[in-house]
């Protein structure tokens, strides 16, 4: 009380002239049709100023919450389409005791390079969203790349333009099986190795993942081939494809978790 009484006394003089101040303005607008004129339209600017920047306000937050609504249902249209496409499979194609093997958890990105030999992606999502390592990460055009590290609320990813990404894909309609791996720096580029020299590869033709791994489905879009080079001593050619995804301009991805995979791999590694 003792601080207020002293703060009171010390501004004392400003209080009485603002008091004062406010006493004369309502004098002149109340008494003088032009200024009243005036103050009223200046409010009414104003406050529509104020009304305007407020609905922004809401309509972003609305924003936000239908771009979260759009990416859960992206989320689950994927994970629908992947097991229907699981379930077409001949052995199960009778089975009504097949159980879904997928689920799709959408994320954004934070943070990403795509200059550098070991690029990385960082995502919104981490461990208390599902996240594990070793998951797929791709959008609605394709496939960005696997989880490598994970913790409570995020998640970092290797993308295709790192040195040490490694895919299994295919050729569509053709079934020749190859390995992509990434070159520096250019980022929209792949090199697709282990295809053999009698393979029947055309330009233009289309590569999905394979998949003989647990990362992936089969038949993902990865991008097309855009040149192929025949390596002298070599039995297999050297093919470059052209990525879908810009990894550049991705904002967001959507992570494929396998529920088999523990399953299929206690048996793989039996071998």
């Amino acid at each position: 009380m003792r601080n207020i009484l002293i703060f009171l006394s010390k501004y004392n003089s400003l209080f009485v002239f603002i008091i004062l101040e406010l006493i004369c303005l309502n004098l002149i607008i109340n008494y003088n049709n032009r200024q009243k004129e005036i103050f009223l339209y200046s409010s009414n600017l104003f406050s529509a100023y104020v009304l305007k920047e407020y609905n922004k306000y809401l309509d972003y937050i609305s924003l936000t919450e239908i771009n979260k609504k759009l990416k859960e249902d992206n989320a689950l249209l994927i994970e629908n389409y992947f097991n229907r496409k699981y379930r077409e499979i001949p052995l199960y194609t009778n089975s009504d005791s097949i159980v879904d093997i997928y689920s799709v958890i959408p994320a954004g990105i934070c943070n990403k390079s795509i200059d550098k030999r070991n690029n990385r992606i960082t995502i919104d999502r981490g461990s208390v969203a599902g996240i594990k390592k070793g998951m797929g990460v791709l959008d609605a055009k394709g496939i960005i790349g696997v989880v490598n590290m994970v913790n409570k609320n995020y998640a970092s990813i290797i993308p295709l333009n790192n040195t040490v990404s490694r895919t299994s894909v295919i050729v569509k309609n053709k079934e020749y099986y190859g390995i992509l791996k990434w070159d520096p720096y250019d980022y929209r580029r792949s090199t697709l190795t282990t295809i053999p020299k009698h393979a029947n590869v055309a330009v233009g033709d289309s590569i999905i993942t394979s998949g003989f791994s647990t990362i992936y489905p089969k038949g993902i879009f990865v991008g097309k081939v855009e040149k192929i080079n025949i390596e002298q001593g070599s039995s297999y050619l050297s093919i470059t494809v052209k990525l879908i995804n810009d990894l550049a301009i991705v904002q967001n991805v959507y992570i494929i978790d396998n529920k088999s995979k523990n399953e299929r791999l206690e048996i793989e590694n039996q071998f």
